[in-house]
């Protein structure tokens, strides 16, 4: 049986899943009335989780010291990949505590290993938030934001999300850590009096398939060219992928009544809300 372990803050909580050594999910709260100019990131510190044992976490003696824009990624093509956003927890009553709760999001508790170059897909995923938001009014949008990793999801077509009656298939793994092949986003936002939810699945099946002939150079060049794909899914599918219950969720999927079946987005505006 799977252990559950969790650490949480004012803002942000993490479920770990101690065999995999990182996040069922990572939830963070926002308030956009909030929201704080924090400044740029500068430099990336990551910290072990003091609320959790490290040998439930893997940190840098997995990913390394390498840098975002090395030239030679060879060797370890992944990088720590925030799961909660630094930005999206930067809220509070002053400067220093929306400041504090971004740096937060800097624990292994909250990374998990992502290819280093998506491409398109990579930029559309972190801008899925944003856009979101951005949709409703600002003076009044509070959301809680749910994203975590789908583990030995089913193997699916390219150009497709896996059918979640698929049986399971085990992930890949690199320096003795199982990659998972996707990642998830559930978004509930609230508006006036009521909730909007909507579920987002992103693709690195591509980047990773052949992850045991990575240092195989030409494969190596292939795999970079790849883009991550981003899908937007009912939350009922992504329940069934993710083996997690989302409780009342699924009756304020935007998604649900319009589109029931998974469908690539290309950009922001093939979003349906």
């Amino acid at each position: 049986m799977t252990s559950v372990l969790g650490s949480w803050s004012a803002i942000q909580t993490t479920a770990q899943n101690a065999e995999r050594r990182f996040a069922f999910f990572s939830a963070v709260n926002i308030d956009g009335e909030l929201r704080q100019d924090v400044g740029k990131r500068e430099g990336d510190s990551w910290f072990r989780d003091p609320r959790l044992e490290d040998d439930v976490q893997i940190g840098n003696e997995f990913y390394g010291n390498q840098k975002t824009f090395e030239a030679d990624r060879t060797k370890n093509p992944f990088d720590r990949g925030h799961l909660v956003r630094r930005l999206d927890a930067t809220w509070g009553t002053t400067v220093a505590k929306a400041k504090e709760h971004g740096d937060d999001t800097f624990h292994f508790t909250n990374a998990t290993p992502q290819f280093f170059r998506f491409n398109q897909g990579k930029k559309l995923w972190l801008g899925l938030e944003e856009f979101v938001l951005d949709q409703l009014e600002e003076d009044e949008r509070k959301a809680c934001v749910f994203n975590g990793p789908i583990f030995d999801g089913p193997e699916a077509a390219s150009d497709n999300l896996p059918d979640p009656s698929d049986a399971p298939k085990a992930d890949p793994t690199f320096g003795g850590v199982a990659i998972p092949k996707f990642y998830w986003k559930l978004m509930v936002v609230k508006e006036g009096s009521s909730l909007m939810a909507t579920a987002f699945v992103l693709s690195q099946q591509d980047q990773i398939m052949a992850i045991d002939r990575i240092h195989e150079l030409a494969v190596f060049e292939k795999l970079t060219e790849a883009e991550a794909k981003v899908f937007q899914v009912s939350i009922s599918d992504l329940a069934k992928l993710t083996k997690l219950k989302f409780g009342l969720l699924a009756q304020f999927d935007t998604k649900e009544t319009i589109q029931p079946k998974p469908r690539r987005l290309m950009s922001f505006e093939d979003i349906r809300l």
